[in-house]
């Protein structure tokens, strides 16, 4: 009976979750004209879960005040999370994602708010998002060179 019913909640979950998944992410995050909403609608289920597991439980610890505090909270949060992960993978710590994401990120999340829809504004937010794309590769590619060709030589 169990393994009819996990076999049949398998098969059901396979064939639903593509759907889930185009339906959570199919939104217009290159047409965004700020930063709030490129992040809001880029990774859709990651921003679903940290507003509601993660800003909505603070704002109501914090009862619903200091709400700029509570998002720069998330910003830290989530840019802990890249950097973690990009440390893993690539097995030493630089932090240029965290700098970029929790300092210029909360920046222009701020900077550039929902309030402006012209069409310009999608250019400088598609040309900060190529500019902060370059820094990152040419640092972590630098640094990935260092870390091979130029080890660390303890003095004693």
């Amino acid at each position: 009976m169990s393994d009819d019913l996990l076999g049949s909640t398998s098969i059901f979950l396979c064939l639903k979750l593509p759907v889930i998944t185009v339906v959570l992410f199919i939104q217009d995050w290159w047409n965004s004209t700020s930063f709030s909403n490129y992040y809001r609608t880029w990774n859709v289920v990651i921003h679903d879960w940290l507003f509601y597991y993660v800003y909505q439980d603070l704002l109501w610890l914090l009862k619903r005040k200091f709400r700029s505090a509570v998002t720069l909270a998330v910003f830290l949060m989530s840019a802990s999370v890249h950097e973690y992960a990009f440390t893993m993978s690539l097995g030493y710590f630089y932090p240029v994602m965290f700098c970029l994401f929790a300092i210029l990120g909360v920046l222009l999340n701020f900077a550039i708010n929902d309030k402006r829809k012209s069409p310009v504004f999608n250019v400088i937010l598609w040309t900060s998002l190529f500019i902060g794309q370059g820094i990152q590769v040419s640092l972590y590619c630098q640094e990935w060179y260092a870390q091979i060709h130029c080890p660390l030589t303890e003095v004693h």
